[in-house]
């Protein structure tokens, strides 16, 4: 068994692992994509209740009213800002990944070449003993015609 043939099952297992930090990678981008939406839907949602007030008539609202609006625009930006907090833990988990699937990758593709190099090698080593077998084989044929 030479050297490359050697490295064909570690190739293969770090190609799995390489597969499996993808699929992980690829969840952890969903993740950050939904909550996204969902800090943009909270940022929208804020605007059009903020529009709506300002269409009517301020003067006309009551005190208790005007409470309730302001009270609900604090929960409101409240959970705006934790959804926010929560967009960036998302968005260091997403990256994290992404480094973790570059290594793996890397990995993989360095377990690749270092097979290649084998195989060259083994190649270039099978070539010379052919043309040393080649010369040899020559150098008999002549030997006997000589003789």
């Amino acid at each position: 068994m030479t050297r490359a043939t050697k490295l064909i099952p570690v190739i293969e297992m770090a190609g799995r692992e390489t597969d499996k930090a993808m699929q992980i990678l690829v969840q952890a981008n969903n993740v950050l994509e939904r909550e996204r939406n969902q800090l943009n839907d909270l940022l929208r949602y804020r605007e059009e209740y903020l529009q709506q007030f300002r269409q009517g008539d301020a003067l006309q609202m009551s005190a208790r009213k005007a409470i309730d609006l302001r009270s609900f625009l604090a929960q409101l930006d409240h959970a705006i800002r934790l959804q926010q907090s929560h967009v960036e833990h998302c968005f260091k988990q997403t990256q994290e990944q992404q480094q973790l699937w570059l290594k793996a990758r890397n990995k993989q593709r360095s377990i690749e070449s270092l097979k290649q190099r084998y195989q060259a090698e083994a190649d270039q080593r099978q070539q010379k003993q052919e043309q040393r077998l080649a010369d040899e084989h020559t150098a008999m044929l002549w030997a006997r015609k000589h003789k």
